[in-house]
């Protein structure tokens, strides 16, 4: 071998090193970002939000053993439990009153109660949820700028930033949606194989996602999505046997662990809450209870009477949630139609304080970033007229560009098919139940904007990055703006009202 032959091998030996040394400290700096954004004094505001009131005191339920229903599974609030307890800042303290009130007042808790482990599971998986979704638009497009402007944008979006910062669901159940969506990705990344244990993690997060908030059902879509991406050319040829003998196959992989993981949170759940509150029995029926008394909750028989009392009391609690009242002063629910321009707005808390004779008001406000949520809502635009192009108008495909074409198939169909469930739904809903479309929206805006620059991009041409670069500025600049309402800082009420910048908003200071 000659020594130029040799210098050229060395090249291509360290050029995949080197690349993916680059990945990895592109991947440090969004974790800091997300880490800062995120997690800067989350345990603040030292005080109950919005259902904040309901998952503290569910999870010190699950502290102590003691049973109780709720509206949604229990997986969510045995994770904030788990950060409570892991972190045991109020150990020494008294909490009995939370295991006595399904909705728990300020007052009742104890002085000095910190708020930093029964929200930290929410931190901890919504910086995780950033990281995933960075690593899955690399798997996809292979363009490192891309996949950290786009992951950066749930780090930067003011909603998803004030809920992760909460005792609540949504930030864990986006951890586990990304993580589904990364399986996808990751077994069909270019000259992978879909194996049987990608049906199976896939499965497993699903089943995690529903376990913690059911409208994840949606995302049973992408086991379909995976088996089509994986059979299309034996669909094509029309061998049916070999695609019935794959599902055959590919069905219990996805299926099992998904139950299991669903149904085993419940057993977790039922087998260790034991204890039962004097006048707190719910809605439980005497066989239930007869198994509280006797403990033996964990055998079959009690967790089946267990199971079907819990998924009796998620049905009825969801028939007797009032319709949306826009008539009604005070309606903090929206319709779903309003979500994607951020209506309505809601007011989660607030505390006023006079300044030289000036109010100024901290607010904890549920308020989007409307430089993600509007690029969110042009990339559907745009993803819908190119779908229509192609199944209507016949209009063909860049063969270069069919792989980011399915991609966008897969976001839109997801978001779609999330909006065409939800609008099933005559119970009042709240603009925080479009955090998980936005995901799939956000996602599919990085696949536009690769579909259209991304030759640009991989040609390394100035100009791509630099569009690229000042998106993230604008959306930056979009998250300062509205940081406010964020982390309370204070505003007085001119500075609050320039910041209604939409009527859809419904955005209002207090006076």
């Amino acid at each position: 071998m000659t020594p130029a032959s040799e210098t050229a091998a060395d090249r291509a030996a360290v050029a995949p090193a080197k690349t993916r040394r680059q990945d990895w400290l592109v991947a440090l700096v969004l974790l800091a970002l997300s880490t800062m954004s995120i997690g800067t004094r989350y345990w603040l505001p030292a005080s109950l939000f919005w259902d904040e009131n309901y998952h503290v005191a569910s999870a010190q339920k699950h502290i102590d053993g003691v049973m109780y229903m709720e509206s949604h599974p229990p997986l969510g609030k045995m994770l904030i439990a788990l950060g409570e307890a892991a972190l045991a800042r109020n150990a020494a303290l008294d909490t009995s009153a939370l295991l006595r009130s399904d909705h728990v007042q300020q007052v009742q808790l104890p002085p000095g109660y910190s708020f930093a482990g029964v929200r930290l599971a929410s931190v901890l998986a919504m910086i995780a949820a950033v990281m995933l979704l960075y690593a899955t638009l690399l798997l996809i497009t292979r363009q490192r700028l891309l996949a950290f402007v786009f992951a950066a944008l749930p780090a930067l979006d003011n909603a998803l930033v004030v809920h992760a910062r909460a005792a609540m669901l949504e930030g864990i159940q986006l951890a586990f949606a990304l993580g589904a969506i990364g399986v996808l990705a990751f077994a069909l990344r270019r000259g992978g194989r879909v194996r049987l244990y990608h049906y199976a993690a896939l499965g497993t997060l699903v089943g995690l996602s529903i376990a913690v908030k059911l409208n994840g059902a949606v995302l049973l879509t992408l086991p379909v999505a995976l088996f089509l991406a994986e059979q299309w050319p034996v669909l094509n040829e029309a061998r049916w046997r070999a695609v019935a003998r794959r599902l055959s196959r590919a069905v219990p992989a996805f299926c099992l662990p998904a139950l299991l993981v669903f149904f085993g949170s419940f057993y977790v759940f039922i087998a260790t809450a034991t204890e039962v509150v004097p006048g707190h029995t719910y809605k439980a029926s005497a066989e239930y209870l007869q198994h509280l008394r006797e403990r033996t909750t964990w055998t079959a028989a009690g967790f089946r009477a267990g199971l079907r009392d819990h998924l009796r009391y998620m049905a009825e609690y969801a028939d007797g949630v009032p319709r949306l009242d826009v008539c009604k002063p005070g309606e903090n629910g929206s319709d779903a139609t309003r979500w994607p321009l951020g209506g309505k707005t809601i007011n989660y808390r607030w505390n006023r304080e006079m300044v030289q004779g000036v109010s100024y008001v901290e607010y904890t406000y549920l308020v989007s970033n409307p430089v993600v949520w509007l690029g969110v809502l042009g990339a559907m635009v745009l993803s819908v007229a190119l779908l229509l192009g192609r199944a209507v108008f016949g209009h063909a495909v860049d063969p270069a560009r069919r792989r980011d074409f399915c991609w966008i198939l897969l976001f839109s169909s997801l978001y779609i098919a999330y909006f065409a469930a939800i609008l099933q739904i005559e119970r009042v809903m709240y603009l925080y139940h479009y955090l998980l479309p936005l995901l799939f929206g956000i996602a599919n805006l990085a696949l536009v904007w690769n579909y259209l620059f991304g030759a640009g991009l991989a040609q390394g041409h100035w100009h791509a990055r630099v569009n690229l670069l000042l998106f993230l500025l604008l959306v930056a600049a979009g998250f300062v703006y509205f940081a406010p309402l964020t982390y309370g800082w204070p505003l007085s009420t001119t500075q609050m009202q320039q910041r209604a910048w939409f009527d859809v908003w419904q955005l209002q200071p207090v006076r």
